[in-house]
């Protein structure tokens, strides 16, 4: 089937679809429940296909001496242009009870409130149920809804480690996949909130967000993101993971020109981390080289334990000043990215009998390595401004943060091959080969006992980050003679403290520097007692020190706002691009949305990491009912 029919026919059962689960359904608009107006309900739903445009990358390469084929970069599952790569529907239902009117009358146990010494006023509660369902793993192409995808391009059908024998489950793993991916029905926020003169304080589980940022996160980086259906693809609003938190506001009093002032706090105990259980190998949102089964290395992944130790919580004040808004911040949060710590046996790699330290080699079920992702409490300081430009009909929005304790990486700490077979001379503080490529278990054995199984260690640090934005309506006649366009750019800044430096040796990847921790490719192992077990080590993505990014939105309006085109753009100064043209149609309470997600770089970058998706361009059709 060509691309252009799978276009078609994926569009038309999903919008097919759609319609015959909202036909009859209400007008758009407010939908009070009852005749004072106090219970109102908000529905927002819809369906799409994403529709790949480009191949993934699937690129190879073979090793002279034993003609046995590596890998330097791919997405797994192998997925052509054509084939469609999502097909989500969405559901989420709000619903607010404004409980003035029985607080009023006192009704049941609300009566109570009238015995306390202060009037509490503005009591509500909101609920929102969210349903979402993936249904690519049952009606998708073949990669994706079945498991022929795991078997085929290896041994014995399946992902296999010539080192220890160690075979990839695939009914596990296909069954992980569709119980993270496939469903999920949630109660995603409930909270009740009130006011006591000028105290305002809601609790439940609930979504905040500080800054002026759009797109991308400096100081809202309090809840976590949900990315495993579409990453930064989706709008943050629809990503965000609700906490269970206190949240409370002081207003405070005008003070000579400082106005509208108040005082936000909040606290949450929760485990929710954005990669428990994260993106499920086999998701065509995976990170590629990261996106498949491993047979090689067991991964761990530690949500924080829910105790007063690791609270998430801080504060902000927010005010006016003349012209202007501004904010202070400071809170603890814990990141999207965890830290990472790589441990290995003596023996590693190899498991064999010949081999003299074979029975400490691997862990239980054949692993060669066992990684453990945790989330380091992280300190996010900074603060924002916000002021109008009136002559310009324009808005200029500011932001810097200071994050310490942030997840950090190097080759040395992650790769097993380097701390491995290279140890750090304490009397040079220089990484030196053991001597002939021999593994480094017993010199470590020396330093720090012979019981200490090899690690590279976990890695944190500090960085420094800033945000220029404006936001702009101007005319442009001859192209909309009634309407302004919208044009929203940011200018983002990240520069690492204490970076490591790089160091290389002839013919080896580096040794140090920062890194992502996701591989850009895997080469052979420069051992020839290891060639024998094709072994290949990772080569991590580098991290600049300093990263820029440029994010840019023009859009109108034409046919009294039915009509609205847009472009959205993000580029990455190391050498990635976004480039999202757009248009909606509207028709309350529908609308119709279609783009086009063209995403570019020539090889896999650091920095913000645009360009980990640059093979999974797309064009999405999606229909929303929205009331």
């Amino acid at each position: 089937m060509s691309g252009v029919r799978r276009v078609a026919r994926y569009a038309g059962l999903t919008l097919g679809v759609l319609g015959l689960l909202t036909a009859g359904t209400a007008p758009a608009g407010a939908v009070p429940i009852d005749k004072e107006g106090s219970i109102n309900v908000g529905v927002r739903s819809y369906a799409n296909a994403r529709i790949g445009t480009t191949d993934t990358h699937w690129s190879t390469f073979r090793y002279p001496s034993t003609g046995q084929v590596y890998w330097r970069n791919r997405t797994f599952p192998q997925s052509p242009a054509g084939h469609l790569r999502q097909n989500r529907y969405f559901l989420e239902a709000e619903l607010d009870h404004n409980l003035a009117d029985l607080v009023k009358r006192g009704v049941g146990p609300l009566s109570l409130l009238g015995l306390l010494p202060f009037k509490v006023s503005g009591l509500k509660y909101h609920l929102t149920y969210r349903g979402e369902w993936e249904t690519l793993y049952d009606w998708g192409p073949k990669e994706y809804s079945t498991a022929e995808a795991l078997k085929a391009p290896f041994p014995n059908g399946m992902f296999y480690n010539p080192a220890t024998g160690a075979v990839i489950d695939v009914p596990f793993w296909r069954q992980r996949l569709r119980s993270l991916a496939s469903q999920r029905n949630r109660l995603f926020q409930w909270y009740v909130e009130g006011s006591v003169g000028p105290l305002f304080a809601r609790f439940g589980r609930q979504i905040i967000s500080w800054g002026e940022t759009d797109g991308f996160r400096l100081l809202d980086n309090i809840n976590p993101l949900d990315s495993s259906f579409g990453g930064f693809l989706i709008p943050l609003d629809e990503r965000r993971v609700p906490l269970d938190m206190l949240r409370v506001q002081y207003r405070l009093p005008r003070l000579g020109p400082v106005s509208e002032a108040f005082l936000e706090l909040y606290g949450a105990i929760d485990d929710k981390v954005a990669f428990v259980p994260g993106t499920p190998a086999g998701s065509p949102w995976a990170l590629p080289n990261l996106s498949e089964p491993s047979p090689n290395s067991q991964s761990f992944f530690i949500a924080p334990s829910q105790t007063f130790e690791n609270i998430r919580g801080g504060g902000r004040l927010v005010f006016n000043y003349l012209d202007a808004t501004f904010s202070l911040a400071h809170y603890y949060t814990f990141f999207d990215t965890p830290a990472l710590q790589v441990f290995i046996k003596p023996g590693f790699p190899i498991a064999n009998p010949t081999d003299s330290l074979s029975p400490q080699s691997a862990y239980p079920g054949g692993y060669s390595a066992q990684t453990f992702a945790t989330a380091p409490h992280v300190q996010v300081t900074g603060a924002s401004t916000t002021f109008a430009v009136e002559k310009l009909y324009s808005i200029v929005r500011s932001e810097a943060a200071f994050f310490n304790n942030e997840p950090r990486f190097s080759q040395f700490a992650i790769d097993p091959y380097m701390f491995g077979f290279y140890f750090p001379n304490p009397q040079t503080g220089k990484l030196e080969d053991c001597g002939g490529g021999r593994r480094c278990y017993p010199v470590r054995a020396q330093h720090f006992g012979a019981g200490v199984n090899p690690t590279g260690g976990r890695r944190t640090g500090s960085s420094f980050n800033y945000v220029l934005g404006l936001d702009v309506n101007q005319y442009i006649r001859w192209l909309n003679p009634n309407q302004t366009f919208f044009i929203s750019t940011q200018f983002f800044w990240k520069h690492l403290f204490d970076v490591v430096p790089r160091t290389n040796l002839p013919g080896r990847i580096p040794l140090q520097g920062e890194v992502l921790p996701v591989p850009a490719a895997f080469t052979a192992v420069n051992n020839f007692q290891l060639r024998q077990f094709y072994a290949t080590e990772p080569d991590y993505i580098h991290q600049p020190t300093d990263t820029f990014l440029h994010t840019l939105f023009i859009g109108t309006a034409y046919r009294g706002g039915t009509i609205n085109p847009g472009l959205t753009m993000f580029y990455d100064w190391g050498g990635a691009l976004v480039f999202q043209p757009q248009v909606v149609l509207t028709r309350d309470p529908f609308r119709f949305i279609m783009d086009y997600s063209i995403l570019t770089a020539h090889t896999l970058k650091g920095g913000s990491g645009v360009s980990l998706l640059s093979d999974r361009s797309n064009i999405q059709f999606r229909l929303e009912y929205v009331i």
